[in-house]
């Protein structure tokens, strides 16, 4: 395949420009311009590519182009910045080739901003816990919270969760901010045990890189213990992704979880319909049904079939239901008479700090 694909790129440069091969998968072209690249232009190329290698459209390739401009700088530079924006558009489908820009150059400047400034914000406390509330449909009460993560950076300014959440997936420093919401949440669960108010679980998330930790249980459990709370005051969130991998240590480490007394929820669900075989193999006490999917099917007009049809489900299966993205009088009205259980979203309350939520939770005296 990598033969075929220099012999195309040989062919396409011919004698206006040179190309080679810089590593594994990854080729470089530098040719005159006056070409006029467009999606339908190297669609034309996958296509040769795969009749080329005998493949039935299995082999998908990314563009990236830098159009010299400074020729002070050396050609490495030059190749890293049409690399770096051939990354950017990976997983993006019908994407197949974009410019490296000014644009570009300050989003990726941003991410190593806020890579570089990770550690230092977790030791210089700029994040913050934000908390959502959680609400019964029976009868309205507050029923608990999802913890959220705050960055305020000090150049930045406020980042959201959104943006740097994937940078730390990605990097593995994901693991260190949770167990500072873990930690952070519980404190002032243990602060809010102290002054008598009503002990309404709070839920934290727990990352995909988390749940392969064989010591999950014991590193959670240590910090319920030391903030004197209950291990099922504390829910877990685990994202719907984490179960796309039939994985025994995922079902073993759930399964731990909740013997310990761990309320486990199973966050996004039905952004990808991926874990309904996982309900059969694991055991978990909540389906978090997904924003945009309770939105998507609340919108379909008088068309709830799969949105019921899930709730029914979760219940024949004795789960909870929580649905997220409730912004409008009417969703919670509907959700209630497809017998969800409980809702949070922007119609009942936005993200609120710890100051705001602790005076909600005076109010429930």
């Amino acid at each position: 395949m990598l033969r075929k694909l220099a012999d195309l790129c040989k062919k396409q440069v011919a004698d206006n420009g040179i190309c080679g091969r810089l590593s594994s998968d990854r080729f470089a072209v530098m040719r005159k311009r006056g070409v006029k690249y467009s999606e339908e232009y190297f669609q034309e190329l996958i296509t040769k590519v795969n009749v080329m290698v005998n493949c039935s459209n299995n082999v998908i390739v990314k563009w990236g182009i830098y159009e010299i401009t400074d020729r002070t700088i050396p050609v490495e530079q030059m190749c890293d910045r049409a690399l770096m924006a051939a990354d950017s558009i990976k997983g993006q489908y019908h994407k197949y080739f974009t410019y490296y820009d000014s644009e570009l150059r300050s989003k990726l400047l941003r991410e190593q901003a806020i890579t570089e400034g990770m550690e230092l914000a977790l030791s210089g406390e700029q994040f913050s816990v934000f908390f959502q509330p959680k609400y019964s449909l029976k009868d309205g009460s507050l029923v608990g919270a999802e913890a959220i993560v705050r960055w305020d950076h000090p150049y930045l300014g406020a980042i959201s969760p959104g943006e740097f959440v994937p940078l730390f997936e990605k990097n593995g420093f994901i693991t260190w901010m949770d167990q500072f919401v873990w930690n952070r949440t519980c404190e002032l669960m243990k602060e809010w045990k102290e002054k008598d108010y009503p002990m309404l679980p709070i839920s934290v998330n727990v990352s995909r890189a988390d749940i392969y930790r064989v010591d999950l249980a014991d590193i959670l459990l240590e910090i319920v213990r030391k903030k004197g709370i209950s291990p099922s005051d504390l829910h877990l969130e685990i994202t719907e992704s984490a179960y796309t991998e039939v994985s025994t240590q995922i079902i073993n480490t759930v399964a731990e979880l909740r013997d310990e007394g761990f309320i486990i929820e199973m966050d996004d669900f039905g952004s990808g319909y991926s874990s309904l075989n996982m309900l059969n193999e694991m055991k978990v006490d909540t389906l978090k049904l997904d924003r945009q999917f309770t939105q998507g099917e609340m919108n379909k007009v008088g068309n709830e079939g799969i949105l019921k049809f899930f709730v029914d489900l979760a219940h024949r299966m004795e789960l909870t239901v929580l649905a997220e993205g409730a912004e409008t009088e009417e969703q919670p009205a509907r959700l209630k008479e497809m017998n969800c259980d409980y809702v949070q979203g922007f119609y009942f309350s936005r993200p609120m700090s710890t100051e705001e939520y602790e005076s909600l939770l005076k109010q429930q005296l």
